[in-house]
């Protein structure tokens, strides 16, 4: 059995620890972060280390005034033993000795799996986030700095990323949950997901140097920890700080380093300037998503007009294209996935591509649809084509929509029917997940099922019936989606595919007296919400 590594003592720092004179007065934390669109006495959580940088950050927010609400929180992965245990002792009492609100948060992840420090970052955003929405905060602070964006810019190049890849840390991003509606926000590069609203993270040490923040805390007196995995060459970060880095200022000079960070800033200029030629490529809400997919997964991927991403040149386009997928999936495509998809694209081909994750795009003739894996939701069997029935009576003819009333899907979804008295010539919705149609001979129950072999439906506007399948087809369904969009029904007509369009024969016409509203509604949000269409 291996032993724990011994305690490190906390980090005393040494005269040769020179540098600028400290600035920890009340006023500077406003300085750091106002430029950033944060308001300076906005309730903020820390994410505490214990590290010299995070220790800076600490007390630069808590030197304050006026003094924002202060959580901080430490993760504790578990894998260091009792250097760990001190490292959380360490950060409570500092805290203590500051007044901070202080929370300690276990996150353990296996020691020896791959990809160690990418879950570690994810879980420990996980726990941030939940710490932050459980206090009611809004905004998590971090202690990154510009030395952490080289490292970060250096190793994206060196595996190959893209442009848009290439600029390390954003000054400021969102932490997304699936479920809140995306706004179109160019700038974004890096994308955290986690359950709840979005928060935002902020990272107001990114104009300073690793020496100069620990040279602060050593004109003051401080001290902080220091964390042992970080000298180990295993990892690709700290092979790159202590071995490429030095031998290129020792190969080219003290200012070899100072050009490799002006680098960084021209990579990120050039980024932006693309980003601005490219901004009107977006990705739209997904198509007939509420209809086919959970409440969970409804507004995931999306869709791109094919024509607007066909003028740009190939690499504009390949910029837009792993900004976009970047923003949504959480991990820039590979170039030769890109190259594929941008081939196609000019060449006038259709077909499905694999991108990364389990995420595949529908090129079509008129856009791109991009795709989660099918069991991106947990909660639901991808499996599954079939509704949780509750007796033979329902599998045979369908779940009962009774009128007025509810009916649940089982995976977060439910369909609602009311009655409303008319206005003669009053506005009729348009929203595929919230539609009316006419309730004159219409019993006061529906059933609810899913697609079966042989089902016809006559769409609102079309000449006549269709197979149900070709009609999901020619409205751009995916293949794989088209028996698991829910169906009502009254007798053996199909008078809503739902999410999608209502029949012709129950229109609503200028003399209709009584109609029926049928809304397809995600969990605790309006399934008439624009991002769920």
């Amino acid at each position: 059995m291996t032993p724990e590594p011994e305690e490190p003592p906390a980090r005393v720092p040494s005269a040769h620890d020179a540098g600028s004179a400290p600035d920890f007065g009340p006023g500077r934390w406003a300085r750091l972060v106002e430029p950033l669109g944060l308001e300076p006495g906005a309730p903020v959580c820390v994410a505490l280390s214990g590290g010299a940088d995070s220790v800076y950050l600490l007390r630069v927010v808590a030197a304050a005034l006026p003094r924002p609400r202060i959580l901080a929180v430490h993760v504790d992965h578990g894998l260091r033993g009792t250097e760990s245990a001190g490292d959380a002792r360490f950060c409570a009492e500092l805290c203590a000795e500051h007044g901070v609100e202080f929370q300690l948060a276990a996150a353990p992840i296996e020691r020896d799996a791959s990809g160690l420090e990418a879950r570690a970052r994810v879980a420990r955003y996980g726990v941030l986030a939940a710490a932050a929405r459980a206090a009611g905060i809004a905004t998590i602070v971090t202690a990154h700095h510009a030395d952490d964006a080289l490292e970060t810019l250096i190793l994206r190049w060196l595996r190959g990323s893209e442009i848009s890849g290439l600029p390390a840390l954003r000054p400021r991003l969102f932490l997304d949950a699936p479920l809140v509606e995306r706004a179109a926000r160019p700038e974004r590069r890096e994308v955290l997901r986690a359950a709840g609203a979005t928060l935002v993270v902020v990272r107001p040490l990114l104009a300073l140097r690793r020496a100069e923040i620990r040279s602060q805390l050593t004109r003051v007196g401080a001290t902080w920890r220091e964390d042992s995995s970080n000298e180990d060459t295993r990892f690709a970060r700290n092979s790159v700080r202590h071995d490429l880095l030095p031998a290129i200022a020792a190969a080219c000079g003290p200012g070899a380093l100072e050009n490799l960070h002006a680098f960084g800033r021209a990579v990120a200029g050039l980024e932006a300037s693309l980003a601005e030629r490219a901004r009107s490529i977006r990705l739209e809400p997904p198509r007939h998503a509420a209809a086919r997919r959970s409440a969970r997964t409804a507004r995931l991927g999306g869709t791109i007009a094919r024509a607007e991403l066909a003028r740009l040149e190939g690499p504009l386009a390949r910029r837009a294209l792993a900004r976009l997928f970047a923003e949504e999936t959480g991990a820039v495509p590979g170039r030769a996935a890109l190259d594929r998809l941008l081939a196609d694209l000019y060449a006038g081909r259709t077909g499905w591509h694999e991108i990364r994750g389990g995420w595949r795009v529908q090129l079509r003739a008129d856009r791109l649809d991009l795709e989660p894996p099918p069991d991106r939701d947990p909660a639901v069997d991808p499996r599954q084509l079939v509704l949780p029935f509750e007796s033979e009576e329902e599998a045979a003819l369908g779940r009962r929509l009774p009128i007025p009333g509810c009916a649940d899907l089982g995976d977060g979804r439910r369909i609602r029917a009311e009655r409303l008295e008319r206005v003669p010539a009053s506005a009729v919705s348009h929203d595929p997940v919230r539609v009316e149609i006419a309730a004159h001979d219409l019993s006061r129950e529906l059933r609810l099922r899913l697609p079966r072999p042989g089902d016809r439906f006559h769409p609102l506007g079309a000449p006549g019936s269709k197979p149900l399948a070709r009609f999901l087809a020619d409205v751009g369904v995916p293949r794989h989606d088209r028996r698991r969009i829910p169906v009502v029904l009254s007798g053996d007509e199909v008078v809503w595919v739902a999410g999608v369009r209502p029949c012709d024969r129950l229109r609503i016409r200028p003399d209709t007296r009584e109609s029926l509203r049928l809304t397809l509604e995600l969990g605790g949000f309006d399934g008439a919400a624009s991002s769920a269409r």
